[in-house]
C-alpha cells in the first residue's frame, strides 16, 4: 500500500469513527443528562477547528487564527454537519492526493504566532493523530458512548 492509500484509508476510519460518535450522541439519553457533555463537546469543536486550519493549509489559504478553541456553546446537530463537511473533503483529498504531492511543503504560521513548515504527509499525519487524542478525551469524559456501541478502533473500522 502506498502512502497515499494508507492517508485514503485512515481518512475514510477518522469520518467513519466521528460519524458513529455523533449518531450515538445524537441517539443515546444519557447525552442529555452526561455531567461532561459540554466539554466533550468543546474538545469535538476544537478537533474540527483545527481540521480546517489544516485543510486551508493545504489549499493554500493560510487563514490568519489566533485560537483553536471556541468558547461558544456547541450544538450537536452543527458539530456533527461540520465533521461530515471536513471529513468528506479529507476523504476525497486523500483518494486523488498523489505521492509527490505528499512531499510538497507548506509553509504557514501557527495559531501561536510561530512559523509553520511541514510537508503535506506531515499535515495529513497530524490531523489524524491530533483527532484521534482528543476522541480518546471525549471518550473518557463521556464512557456511556463506549457502552452504547461506539467503538475507536481501526480495526472495527476494516471489519465493515
Amino acid at each position: 500500500m502506498t502512502a497515499a492509500g494508507a492517508f485514503h484509508s485512515l481518512f475514510q476510519y477518522k469520518a467513519w469513527s466521528e460519524s458513529e460518535l455523533f449518531k450515538i450522541l445524537a441517539e443515546s439519553p444519557s447525552t442529555f443528562t452526561a455531567p461532561n457533555l459540554a466539554e466533550a463537546l468543546w474538545h469535538l469543536a476544537h478537533i474540527n477547528i483545527v481540521d480546517n486550519l489544516f485543510m486551508g493549509r493545504l489549499l493554500g489559504n493560510a487563514m490568519s487564527c489566533s485560537s483553536t478553541t471556541s468558547e461558544e456553546p456547541q450544538h450537536l446537530s452543527d458539530l456533527s454537519l461540520r465533521f461530515t463537511e471536513t471529513n468528506n473533503w479529507f476523504v476525497n483529498y486523500t483518494k486523488f492526493v498523489t505521492e509527490t504531492e505528499l512531499e510538497e511543503r507548506v509553509s504557514f504560521v501557527f495559531a501561536d504566532g510561530k512559523p509553520g513548515n511541514m510537508n503535506k504527509s506531515e499535515i495529513l499525519s497530524h490531523v489524524l493523530s491530533h483527532g484521534l487524542l482528543h476522541r480518546g478525551m471525549v471518550s473518557g469524559l463521556l464512557p456511556f458512548a463506549a457502552t452504547e456501541g461506539w467503538q475507536d478502533h481501526f480495526t472495527t473500522f476494516l471489519k465493515h
